[in-house]
């Protein structure tokens, strides 16, 4: 299994023992992290000489800075924010993407609004407010180009920004006009018979594209190669434990415990597998929906960027 797991990755098999470091991992409590937690969980990274240690982080633009400071090894980030660090000249490497964004409807995120409006285009949101999590994230990415393709002026719609958490709430008070919502949240806004989806925007305006990856400083990397192996080895053994079990009942037994959702409501998200091969392709691709909109202003070399382990 082993042996298929590394092939499938153009991992060398790992040797024995190697007395390898401690590795500390910057996570959110996300579904996303299921292939680092499967291989925890199944005693991959300790097959590997490994031990790792989880530790929180608010997200990708804020981990980054903790990832060049030595207080985490690997980080988890959302790409754009690791895009904007490559074009400001910090040294990441990409060791695995996670699940790139869905080329067709039920979407891990969706558009909701209050039951009986209507937002059915970007033209309609022109003079409204949307709760998002964070402007300038690929959330707002998503939704400045569904606006834009979908007829509307991505200038004249609002945005506030909105602890996720919240935004079932803020929405229904009419605080805002609509609400970009992510899983587990968006099962609930489908429970909730105040609230419809408007829309499916990442599908329509992103499908396809990196949403996230796991990324290492080069420095450590270079100076660690058998800990960041071991590592890549036993997320990737984890990855093909997810792939293998989406949508059964061990599968949700470990998101649940992580993210604390209950097992119900995972069954009713929309959950992708690991992607087992990193793909420049997606990461250009959603550089090149950045400069559309500002957030980048020079071309990336994203291969050269990819931690490739002969």
């Amino acid at each position: 299994m082993l042996g298929a797991s590394c092939a499938a990755v153009g991992l060398p098999p790992a040797s024995a023992a190697e007395g390898l470091p401690v590795v500390r991992v910057g996570i959110l409590p996300l579904y996303n992290m299921h292939s680092h937690f499967a291989a925890e969980a199944q005693g991959y990274f300790a097959a590997e000489g490994i031990s790792v240690q989880t530790m929180p982080v608010q997200g990708g633009a804020l981990g980054i800075p903790a990832l060049l400071a030595g207080s985490l090894e690997v980080l988890y980030s959302n790409t754009v924010s690791v895009l904007t660090a490559f074009e400001r000249g910090i040294d990441l490497r990409i060791i695995a993407e996670g699940p790139r964004t869905p080329t067709k409807p039920p979407d891990p995120l969706a558009l909701f609004m209050r039951k009986g409006d209507r937002i059915a285009s970007g033209r309609d949101l022109e003079g409204k407010t949307v709760a998002i999590i964070a402007r300038f994230t690929l959330q707002w990415l998503t939704m400045q180009r569904w606006i834009k393709q979908t007829g509307g002026a991505p200038g004249k719609v609002n945005y506030r920004e909105i602890p996720v958490s919240s935004m079932i709430d803020v929405l229904k008070n009419k605080q805002v006009d609509a609400a970009y919502l992510v899983d587990p949240f968006l099962a609930m806004a489908f429970e909730d018979p105040a609230l419809e989806r408007a829309a499916w925007p990442t599908s329509t305006s992103m499908p396809g594209l990196s949403s996230s990856v796991w990324v290492v400083s080069t420095k450590w990397a270079e100076a660690n190669p058998k800990a960041v192996r071991a590592y890549a080895r036993g997320f990737f053994r984890g990855g093909q434990w997810v792939n293998e079990n989406v949508g059964k009942k061990p599968y949700y037994d470990l998101i649940s415990g992580f993210t604390k959702t209950d097992p119900a409501r995972l069954a009713k998200m929309s959950i992708g597998g690991q992607e087992m091969e990193i793909r420049p392709e997606p990461i250009n691709g959603l550089a090149a929906v950045m400069r559309e909109f500002d957030m980048l202003k020079t071309d990336i070399d994203v291969e050269s960027k990819i931690l490739r382990f002969k």
